[in-house]
């Protein structure tokens, strides 16, 4: 009874400091978007577009943080990583491939007349 009660405490202070941490770079995160937007190329649709593939893949790493503090054993655990990997890697394939249409500049062929 008493180890269910210490993992049950441990839990809550790791819920705890992972809720903390996740605050701390919401609160990061908008201070940058702030700071950005003082820029002239912080309001681009390019700096809009990066600053929600930040958004999102700190979101992703929190949200797998949270699942990995729920795991029931060590089995749960190679299941919940091997998914946020897979998941992560098809993410960050998508925005390199974003990135890239972005940043390629405009082929202006002239015309024969």
């Amino acid at each position: 009874m008493a180890e269910k009660n210490s993992s049950d405490v441990i839990l809550n202070m790791m819920t705890k400091n992972l809720d903390q941490a996740r605050g701390a770079m919401t609160n990061y995160l908008e201070f940058i978007s702030k700071s950005m937007s003082v820029v002239p190329m912080g309001q681009s649709s390019q700096a809009n577009a990066l600053k929600g593939y930040v958004d999102r893949n700190v979101q992703a790493t929190f949200d797998f943080s949270q699942q990995l503090l729920h795991a029931k054993d060590f089995q749960d655990v190679v299941r919940i990583q091997t998914e946020f990997l897979q998941t992560q890697f098809r993410v960050l394939t998508d925005q390199a491939k974003d990135v890239v249409e972005m940043t390629h500049p405009t082929v202006i062929v002239p015309s024969d007349g």
